[in-house]
């Protein structure tokens, strides 16, 4: 039975064959893109080509390539016809012997037409690419003229004789999940919901240095959508808490306006849904569904890269919206700029709204993350495993909750809160800790040694620029990997004065976000210190 998988695993064997024969990528897509079945009955397949361009230039020469991949699929004893529809793919007469001019056969070769010598209808000699049909803009023309070997298939061709329109069994070839996004059947509200997690929320989102502009441009606009800053774009590492601002400024809007149409997207999927309706002729529903938002969540769109027709999709999706005052938000991995293989226009319109970074987040940050989350778990923390974790999970939110949701599960087998020993024995599993604990003295030594200089000089009150600077970032270090009171780390420099730390710290920071050299250099000795390197 033909079903929406073998109708699946048709097109990718159609397009691997289209690619043996020497077509392109891109073209061996965008011709199997046109072939698409729709009805079965018995031994006997249908499918449909509503191409006029395809069908009479390049499908009809093609045919025992195409009937022999159906074979393939459905089994070797199965009939396999393409039709159209009447104003798709005019008729032409097979090629008399006589003829001194190459015509391109048709795809349907009737009885009739053959008895008939019925003249073929001109065909437009070009095609304009445009939205309507996104994947023609990659066809190249040396694909429109058969091969002269091909110009007669020899398996079969299209029978009128055969009632194709009558058969009995149609094949749902359109996914379930395609269908009921783009017959818009939910309501706004219903579309927002499915959606959106309602789990991620500012309320469940720790606020901190790390995160502070991002999560206060997501709380500003989430309460006055459309007015304050369009669009606003979110970059950062993974696992920072991009996707829950996303999905907590949907949430808040919902709140407020719960009729509105919300609509949280990954790039990826985005890219998928415009595939499939290119391959279901469902274009202008894609559009209507997207130009009909009231708010768009775009996550991750650094996957768009090298798209280029998803990328033009989405540059009208994203100015249609913008000219509407629909909010727009956007993640990425990676600042506007800096990601590579997508079109300077989007660029431009990425970098016209609010840019917002999150960074990493500080020990402090790290420590009230997982308090935090510790509480949403009703998980038992000491103190004193409260900063164990936050000493050697430093990079990753998702890795923190992670390692909760481990301890959670013992301590609701066991009925003991977690320990050092077993918290180690979870954080082993996921991440490298040190043989040797990390102090003051290791990061003093670590820091003296990476330029060069005596632990001596770097602990003197010598104000010279070659130990001014490896002074603040290992006095930067110390505050960062370990959280130590700023009177502690001025005591082991021999400082009176804690305030000579603190300027120390905010100036590493403020190098670290103007200097590449010296963010190369912290990154480095960070490294060396946490796989114990030094």
């Amino acid at each position: 039975m033909a079903t929406i998988e073998k109708s699946e695993v048709f097109f990718e064997k159609l397009k691997l064959r289209l690619k043996s024969l020497g077509l392109g990528d891109s073209v061996a897509h965008s011709i199997a893109n046109q072939v698409v079945p729709v009805k079965f009955d018995g031994q006997t397949v249908i499918a449909d080509c509503k191409s006029q361009f395809h069908g009479n230039l390049i499908i009809s020469a093609k045919m025992n390539d195409i009937i022999e991949v159906a074979k393939d699929v459905w089994g070797p004893n199965i009939e396999f016809y393409i039709r159209s529809d009447s104003d798709s793919i005019t008729p032409q007469p097979k090629r008399s012997k006589t003829s001194k001019t190459s015509e391109t056969p048709s795809l349907f070769d009737t009885p009739e037409d053959s008895q008939k010598k019925a003249s073929p209808r001109k065909t437009e000699k070009s095609v304009k690419t445009s939205r309507n049909d996104a994947t023609l803009e990659q066809l190249g023309t040396s694909s429109m003229t058969a091969p002269k070997d091909n110009l007669k298939p020899k398996i079969s061709t299209l029978q009128a004789s055969k009632n194709i329109n009558q058969m009995s069994t149609q094949m749902n070839v359109t996914p379930i999940s395609l269908a009921d996004d783009f017959e818009a059947k939910a309501t706004p509200a219903q579309e927002s919901t499915r959606s959106l997690n309602s789990e991620l929320n500012f309320s469940t989102f720790v606020r901190g240095q790390s995160n502070l502009i991002a999560y206060s441009a997501c709380e500003s606009i989430a309460k006055n959508p459309g007015n304050l800053t369009n669009p606003v774009f979110i970059y950062g590492a993974t696992g920072l808490g991009k996707t829950h601002l996303l999905h907590s400024v949907g949430n808040e809007i919902l709140k407020q306006h719960p009729n509105w149409n919300i609509k949280y997207v990954t790039s990826v999927d985005y890219m998928n849904e415009l595939i499939q309706a290119i391959r279901f002729y469902k274009q202008e529903a894609f559009r209507n569904k997207y130009n009909h938002v009231d708010v768009l969540l775009v996550d991750d769109i650094q996957f768009l890269e090298s798209k280029d027709s998803t990328q033009l999709e989405f540059f009208h999706t994203f100015n249609d919206l913008f000219q509407k005052r629909k909010q727009i938000v956007i993640t990425s991995d990676k600042y506007p700029k800096d990601i590579p293989n997508i079109e300077e226009r989007l660029k431009s319109r990425f970098l016209q709204g609010l840019i917002a970074d999150i960074e990493p987040p500080g020990f402090e940050d790290r420590v009230a993350i997982i308090e935090s989350k510790a509480r949403a778990l009703n998980l038992k923390l000491t103190r004193d495993v409260v900063m164990h974790i936050a000493t050697h999970v430093k990079s990753n939110v998702r890795e923190i909750q992670g390692i909760l949701n481990n301890l959670a599960m013992t301590q609701s087998m066991t009925g003991a809160p977690p320990s050092i020993e077993s918290t180690n024995s979870h954080l082993r599993r996921m991440i490298r800790i040190p043989t040797q604990s990390l102090d003051l003295n290791t990061i003093q030594k670590a820091v003296a040694s990476h330029f060069g200089i005596k632990l001596t000089e770097l602990m003197s009150s010598d104000r010279s620029q070659r130990l001014v600077v490896p002074r603040h970032i290992a006095m930067y270090l110390s505050r960062e990997l370990l959280g130590s009171a700023t009177t502690e780390i001025a005591e082991a420099f021999g400082r009176k004065n804690h305030t000579t730390v603190m300027h120390a710290v905010e100036k590493v920071k403020d190098l670290i976000e103007k200097d590449a050299s010296t963010r190369a250099i912290v990154n480095e000795l960070k490294r060396k210190l946490d796989q114990n390197l030094v």
